[in-house]
Order: C-alpha cells, then sequence, then structure tokens
C-alpha cells in the first residue's frame, strides 16, 4: 500500500480556518506521500469564497507537482460537492478502499451513515458502536464492512485512535470563534491528521499533531507550527 496521508475538516474556506498551518502541514510532509486524502468538509460554502479557496488550492498544488496525488471525500456539507464536482480536474469519490498488510482501511467523512454520538458516549465510543453496526448491516453509502477492516472518519471534530477496534478519526483546522480561548480544546482537536504506512509493521496508522511552538494562541501572527507525533 502506498503512504498515504488523510486530513478531515479543513473548512478551507471559513474565517476561522488555520489556513497558513494548514498549507504548511501539506507542504512538510508531502515530499514522502504517496497519496494525500481530504476526507470531507474541505470547504465551507459554495459561494464566491468557497470556490476562490479551491482555485487557490487546487493551483498552489499544480504548481508544486502534487496535484496527481491528492483525493478529495465528499463531506456534509452538501454544497461542496457542487465545487468539487464542478472540476473534471480532480478526483472526488464518496469513500476511500485501501488494501494493506494491515488489511482493508475505509476511509469516509462519517455523516451518512449513522454516525450518532450519545450524550454520555466520546466520538471514539460511538464510531465503535458505529462500526459494529456496519459490520452486521450494510450501509450503502460503504462497501461491506467485515470486523477485521480498520475506518478512519473526520466529521467529529475530535481526533481518535483506537487500534484495539480499529476506529480513528482525524481533527479539524477549523476554530470557532467562541472556542479560541479553551487552549485545551486547541490543544487536544485541532490540526491532527492520519498517515498510513505498511512499512511501519510496529505502527502503520500513526496520528499526527501540529502545533505552535509559542504559548501564543494557534494561528496568531508569528506563530510557526511544529509537527510532533502523539
Amino acid at each position: 500500500m502506498t503512504k498515504t496521508a488523510i486530513f478531515g475538516d479543513v473548512h478551507l474556506d471559513a474565517e476561522e480556518c488555520l489556513k497558513k498551518e494548514f498549507y504548511k502541514a501539506v507542504e512538510s510532509i508531502e515530499e514522502d506521500m504517496d497519496l494525500m486524502i481530504f476526507n470531507g468538509d474541505f470547504l465551507d460554502s459554495y459561494e464566491e469564497k468557497g470556490a476562490k479557496a479551491l482555485e487557490e488550492f487546487l493551483k498552489w498544488v499544480d504548481e508544486k507537482g502534487w496535484k496527481e496525488r491528492i483525493v478529495f471525500i465528499t463531506g456534509g456539507m452538501g454544497h461542496e460537492g457542487n465545487l468539487l464536482f464542478d472540476r473534471p480536474d480532480i478526483v472526488v469519490l464518496p469513500y476511500v478502499k485501501l488494501v494493506s498488510e494491515e488489511g482493508r482501511i475505509i476511509i469516509c467523512h462519517g455523516h451518512n451513515i449513522g454516525l450518532v454520538k450519545k450524550k454520555e458516549e466520546t466520538w471514539r465510543v460511538a464510531t465503535g458502536r458505529l462500526k459494529e453496526k456496519l459490520v452486521r448491516e450494510r450501509n450503502w453509502n460503504l462497501p461491506k464492512i467485515e470486523k477485521a477492516d480498520k475506518l478512519i472518519i473526520s466529521h467529529t471534530h475530535a481526533p481518535f485512535y483506537d487500534m484495539e477496534n480499529g476506529v480513528f478519526a482525524t481533527g479539524t483546522w477549523k476554530v470557532k470563534a467562541e472556542r479560541k480561548e479553551e487552549k485545551e480544546y486547541i490543544k487536544r482537536n485541532v490540526g491532527v491528521f492520519i498517515i498510513t504506512h505498511d512499512a511501519e509493521r510496529n505502527d502503520p496508522i500513526k496520528m499526527r499533531r501540529w502545533i505552535k511552538e509559542k504559548k501564543e494562541m494557534v494561528g496568531a501572527v508569528g506563530c510557526i507550527p511544529k509537527q510532533i507525533e502523539i
């Protein structure tokens, strides 16, 4: 299997998007990746702002020579698909199935497969419960899920890693205004993406996080993200 990076919930045209940090994250790992997947909610709107953000990004990856290595998965922002599907020069899919030495890895956004978190649950528990249901019952938005499959989602804006049950989630690149002072929320949820790589048999599915080196708020002027493993 190729070495793959999965980014979710970029919301690139949103005012709250950490756009510079996202671009830097993509640029920092691109050379080592065979495939980069943007797992839904890449854009916030289908209006001019969204179209401009998409055009700028595609122009950037094209100039860098990466365009043939990117794949978009449709997300929960229904209008996002209008812009993506209008572009015959990019690959847009409802989900991606990777075949690896670890087994099948199914990547989908998660909004249309019955993902619901109960009040007392974490997203990790909710996704594990959903996977059990998907093993029992076919969801027509996905291939038939087997118990051994790994399921990588986005949508939650809360990352988690559960190799035992084979469920994983990316974080978000968007910090809402009302949460900008919640440093613990930002530390735990923002800028987390997933890398899969068969060659690293001890840890074939890794989570990586972008954080700031300085103590100021994420996204503040002068804050330089630093990539670390978690």
